[in-house]
């Protein structure tokens, strides 16, 4: 009766849930309604539904019922009640290319826009990234290597330089001050410390669309003596960023209000060393943590996200001086928000990358970002 009650309601989450608002959101208030349901029911629970978004746009004529089930089997990799009591002949523990086999599922339907992926992006691997749910990751700030390893050590694993990957769901407050002595930042992210590595040190850094200001924590431990200009479209998410300022105990910072798309930066932005130009995207390289956001994804908006971004370089381009240089960078896979933006820069502004990378963390259970470095060398 259990399983039935579980499958009942997995049936009903799926059948109401639309994609509006992120799926974890919309799970705590639909918990909420149902208060009856234990903290084991409800885990539960919500591995069976993400485990249907998971399975993106393969096998979507199949029965809600039975894709639930074909989705847990897929991304589950231990014994499961739930699966032994409706397919007893199914074993989560075995090979995914078995269970694939043995549904007839396609990885590569997952995710469908193989012509719109970047080059370097392997399609197969990154479709099957998908049925697991990427890491949790932190980076050690300078200082706190020793002192976190420590606590950390039988944990989770130290990546260097300074990461360590973590089970998901650890609780990272019990043991640490976010911001103070580790920040909560995804592998790829981290990796972009490459991109901010100069053959001089700048002073002064833009970060153009700065949301909760991890990069630019990230700009702060490289170069300690850096001022940071950081600018977004809502003065609540600069509010959430000089708070997490204040824990990492950065002082030289100035914020400012301003879309970007719309209208020119104030004056003092044109003196930045290093812009970081992160903007806004798909965010497809992230759908790994959001399974939602593939089955919901209409590719239409691949153009509108590419050319919100041209809108936005085109304001930023011009406050680049001589011998500054540009990181941009996305969480997309897709060429249109990569390669070919890359390329109008060259056209658009002469500007040619000096360093362009996709940073594939499909491999290392962790996002996927894309970043090219520029500098304007003429006057």
């Amino acid at each position: 009766m259990i399983f039935d009650n579980q499958l009942r309601y997995a049936i009903e989450i799926i059948g109401t849930y639309k994609g509006e608002i992120p799926l974890h959101v919309w799970l705590k208030d639909y918990f909420r309604a149902h208060r009856q349901m234990g903290s084991r029911d409800r885990r539960q629970l919500g591995d069976l539904v993400y485990s249907f978004y998971r399975l993106g746009h393969a096998q979507r004529r199949l029965p809600v019922k039975e894709r639930l089930l074909a989705g847990l089997y897929l991304c589950t990799d231990h014994p499961s009640d739930l699966l032994r009591h409706f397919h007893p002949g199914w074993d989560p523990t075995a090979p995914v290319a078995e269970k694939l086999q043995r549904l007839g599922v396609n990885p590569t339907d997952i995710f469908p826009w193989e012509e719109e992926l970047s080059a370097a992006i392997d399609h197969e691997a990154f479709c099957l990234s998908f049925l697991h749910q990427p890491d949790l990751f932190i980076r050690i700030r300078p200082g706190h290597l020793q002192a976190v390893s420590a606590t950390l050590s039988g944990i989770g694993e130290f990546v260097p330089p300074a990461a360590f990957r973590l089970p998901n769901g650890f609780n990272i407050e019990s043991q640490f001050t976010p911001d103070r002595e580790i920040v909560v930042q995804d592998l790829s992210s981290q990796r972009v410390l490459e991109f901010f590595t100069l053959s001089r040190t700048p002073g002064f850094f833009w970060d153009a669309c700065a949301a909760s200001g991890g990069k630019s924590i990230l700009a702060h431990d490289l170069y300690p003596g850096l001022h940071i200009f950081a600018s977004d479209i809502r003065e609540s998410i600069l509010h959430n960023l000089r708070g997490r300022f204040r824990a990492a105990g950065i002082r030289q910072y100035t914020t400012f209000v301003a879309d970007l798309s719309r209208q020119p930066p104030p004056a003092p932005a044109a003196g930045a060393d290093l812009i970081l130009a992160d903007l806004p995207c798909t965010g497809s390289g992230t759908w790994g943590r959001t399974p939602e956001s593939l089955y919901f994804f209409d590719p239409s908006s691949i153009k509108k996200y590419a050319d919100r971004q041209r809108a936005i370089l085109r304001h930023i381009v011009p406050q680049l001086a001589a011998g500054a240089s540009l990181v941009y960078c996305t969480c997309s896979v897709f060429k249109k928000e990569n390669e070919d933006v890359i390329e109008w820069l060259g056209s658009a502004f002469h500007l040619q990358p000096d360093l362009v990378k996709a940073i594939a963390g499909y491999g290392d259970r962790a996002d996927t970002l894309f970043a090219a470095r520029f500098q304007r060398t003429g006057a």
